[in-house]
């Protein structure tokens, strides 16, 4: 009998030590509500004082998430947005995948889904949030027919103006290509620098060429080039780079452009040292907490033979994603679709959702209001190239425009650089 108990005993103890060792804390405590769910979320807002998603983000995690998720902790890691690309590909190449990370949209992400390093989300998400969804700006995470991300918030390409740098030269805010020009030309004989630009992280400079080709071509030929269906030995791409040529030999751009990445350029035109730079629309709340009534927004100049005016560079393209081997599924997309309605509140002028009547935490007014209207027509867009095309074309033509610029060289040499590059 008593060798009975022993064994007993012996068995109970193992099963404790096995129990211990094999079920992690935090998922015993699930059950339990002893303790909380850890997990690891990644992204690449890192500076409060100079990114409003950033700023927003924080209040949020801060104020409104502990009450959402009370059983969750989370493990946060940041950084600058170039560092983040680059880190976000090292860690999709090891076991070290966060649970909860940022990543972009089209041929970017598509590589990490491929590779299975993505959570399809399908059979996680809640209606609430599923039917509010423009599905306009959650293109860009759909492979397959399958959702893998959520996108939480659009943008528009935005010529931003300093008028009161363009009323001391003497310009005109600029409708067209010709008068782009003008204006630069204007600029210059003022001791104003036209157009602020970053090319040491060289996307600002695609930017130009991006919208051009747009323009040119329209949204479906963009997306196709980009994909690989089209080939980019062709008169549109060489004609977008012909065209931004035409303004870098014209001094359009800031003289010390090779010198700044793209904060230091957008720092530039927010100090009232440039009158012009062209990004994204989340750059307004920023553009107008600096300058106030001295800043305006108007589209890209239209260039000559541009056939797609309506056609426009932006869409959705920065979104939440979740690792295939989260041990949470459930709770990481409660979690994704939650942080992205909430960040679509605050920036309503930016919103991938359909918001409930009263839950926009800020006003669209001033400048957004007038991008928004500005935009109101538009018919078809495409985000930039970097993120549409896969990992290795994307540095291909991240250099090539790089090269571009710095090299100086024409269109014809550009384009035949690039299709040798890219194949």
């Amino acid at each position: 009998m008593k060798g009975l108990k022993c064994l007993l005993g012996i068995c109970l103890l193992t099963g404790i030590f096995f129990l211990e060792k094999w079920v992690p804390a935090a998922e015993v405590c699930a059950d339990t509500k002893e303790e909380k769910i850890t997990l690891r979320m990644m992204y690449y807002w890192g500076d409060t004082d100079s990114d409003i998603s950033a700023r927003y983000l924080k209040e949020i995690l801060e104020n409104d998430f502990p009450q959402a998720f009370p059983d969750v902790e989370l493990i946060q890691e940041t950084c600058d947005n170039e560092t983040y690309k680059k880190k976000l590909k090292i860690l999709m190449a090891s076991d070290e995948i966060p649970d909860i990370m940022i990543s972009y949209g089209g041929g970017f992400s598509e590589n990490f889904v491929k590779a299975g390093k993505v959570l399809p989300l399908d059979g996680y998400l809640d209606d609430f949030y599923k039917e509010r969804m423009d599905m306009e700006y959650q293109q860009n995470f759909i492979f397959d027919e399958k959702v893998y991300g959520i996108c939480y918030a659009n943008w528009k390409g935005v010529l931003y103006c300093n008028t009161e740098l363009f009323e001391k030269a003497g310009a005109e805010l600029p409708e067209t290509y010709g008068e782009l020009l003008e204006a630069c030309e204007k600029l210059r004989a003022a001791d104003v620098e036209p157009i602020a630009l970053g090319i040491l992280n060289k996307w600002q400079g695609q930017q130009w060429i991006n919208n051009f080709t747009i323009q040119l071509g329209g949204a479906d030929y963009y997306k196709a080039m980009a994909a690989g269906e089209e080939s980019l030995d062709n008169d549109v791409l060489l004609t977008a780079a012909e065209l931004t040529v035409g303004l870098i030999e014209a001094d359009a751009f800031c003289a010390d452009m090779y010198q700044l990445v793209s904060g230091e350029a957008e720092e530039m035109f927010l100090d009232g040292e440039a009158a012009m730079i062209y990004i994204g629309s989340w750059f307004t709340q920023s553009a107008e907490e600096s300058l106030g009534n001295r800043v305006t927004a108007v589209k890209m100049p239209l260039v000559p033979g541009a056939k797609y005016p309506q056609d426009y560079h932006g869409g959705g393209s920065n979104g939440w994603i979740v690792s295939a081997d989260t041990r949470y599924p459930e709770t990481a997309v409660d979690i994704i679709e939650w942080l992205s309605y909430e960040l679509s509140c605050y920036q309503p002028e930016n919103s991938t959702f359909v918001l409930e009547e009263g839950a926009e935490k800020n006003e669209v007014g001033g400048l957004s209001r007038e991008i928004l209207e500005m935009y109101s027509e538009k018919e078809a867009g495409g985000i930039a190239w970097d993120s549409l095309m896969n990992s290795d074309r994307a540095g291909i033509w991240l250099d090539s425009c790089a090269g571009l610029f710095e090299k100086r060289m024409d269109g014809r040499a550009f384009i035949e650089e690039l299709s040798r590059a890219i194949g």
